[in-house]
This record gives C-alpha cells, structure tokens and sequence, in this order.
C-alpha cells in the first residue's frame, strides 16, 4: 500500500502533540531543581538559610510520557503504512491480460502491469501461470475514523499473483503458480494481526483476492473500500 506522504494538517498536528509531550516532561524535569537558599535571622540573631524542598510535578511528567507514547505510536503507524495505497476512493492497481496457452492444458500467460497510488507504471511483466484462472491477492488494513482526521485511511497492497483450478481435485493436488508481488505480506501487516494492543490504531487487517478466467481480454484491477474487483479496461 502506498499511502502518499505530504506534510500538512495532519503532519502539524503530530508534531504539536510531539512538541507538547516534550514540553510537559521538561516542566516536569525543571521542578526537581533545588530552589535557592532563603536568608533569614533565627532567635539569637544568627543568619540562617533555608532550602526548599524539591517537589516532582506528577500530573506534568504523566501527561509528557502519555502524550510522547502516542505521538510516538502514531509516527510508527503512519511511517509504516506508506507502503500502502490510500483507499480514499476506487484506485487502479493493476492491468491483466491473460490468454491460454496453445497444447498445453491449465496452462496460460499473465502479462500484468502494476501501478502506484498515483497511476504511474511501476512494472510490467510477462508470467506463464498453471491454473484455469489467474487470482490477484492482497492485503487491507483499515485504520478508525479517528485516525482519518491525521490523515492516514485504509490502504491496500497487491502481494500475490496466483494460478487457480477449476477442478477441486488439481486444486487439491497440482503444483500451483505462486508469483510474490511488492514483498509479499509485509511485517507491518502480520504485527497487526497478532498484536491485541494495535486495535486502537487499527481497525483490521485482512486478505483479499479477485479471480477470471484467461479469455484473451485486458482487465483493469480496481482496489475500493470493499476489495479488489476486475473491469474491462476501455
């Protein structure tokens, strides 16, 4: 998933928190100096000093360390989702055009383009499938509402391109076509299932897949909120 990075509202309000959390813990950190020394003049006239009582600000310094933890948090999740395409709206992700390959069954060639959040061509390569049908596969991870307003939403990340038999017997038994795309599943995204900490700053992670047969025609893979889904390219 490629998540654009850009420093805007949601990039100033990360740093006003960050700023703040610092801020907090040097007030805390301040209020541990010794106060000077007050003169004064005891019964019999002697000069006499007095040194007060160092007094840690609690409430300051808790506040600086929660407020660091989640800007902390919060820098971690949005670095690493920028691997992510932004689910803001339908995005093309991919062109397949796939076709059988002549005398030899369950055979076919996938020629497949991939492109970045911005449409731009990433790569474009020519793979031989076994199957009856080629599968694009993915990951999505969807972030809470409140994590919108910073500016990070649901993204997607193509991770595999796979052959499928329509025969539930080869599929059970033949060797199948497993082509790794964008590094496959990410760390990112298997930290995100087996944390139970993560659930405020991550909805859910989960696969997706979109499946057709090799009949000759090009298809452009769209990525919306629901999932990936193949469309005849105009």
């Amino acid at each position: 998933m490629t998540i654009p990075s850009t420093f805007g509202l949601p990039q100033i309000i990360l740093l006003i928190l960050f700023i703040a959390s610092i801020g907090f813990l040097i007030s805390a950190l301040t209020s541990l100096r010794r106060r000077p020394p007050e003169k004064y003049i005891d019964e019999d006239g002697w000069a006499r000093y007095h040194h007060g009582r160092r007094h840690f600000r609690w409430g300051h310094g808790a506040s600086g360390v929660v407020l660091l933890v989640i800007a902390l948090l919060l820098l971690w999740v949005a670095s690493l989702a920028q691997v992510y395409t932004g689910l803001n709206s339908d995005i093309k992700v991919a062109q397949v055009h796939a076709t059988s390959v002549a005398n030899m069954q369950h055979m076919m060639s996938v020629e497949m383009t991939l492109y970045d959040s911005s449409g731009h061509t990433t790569s474009t390569q020519t793979y031989l499938v076994s199957g009856d049908e080629w599968m694009l596969q993915g990951d999505i991870i969807k972030f809470p509402a409140w994590l919108n307003v910073l500016g990070l939403h649901s993204g997607y990340k193509l991770t595999r391109l796979e052959g499928r038999f329509d025969d539930p017997n080869l599929e059970s038994n033949s060797k199948h076509t497993v082509i790794t795309l964008n590094g496959g599943d990410d760390g990112f995204f298997k930290t995100t299932q087996g944390l139970p900490w993560i659930t405020p700053f991550v909805q859910a992670a989960y696969g997706n897949a979109t499946f057709l047969q090799p009949d000759g025609k090009t298809y452009n893979v769209v990525v919306s909120q629901s999932g990936l889904y193949p469309k005849p390219a105009m």
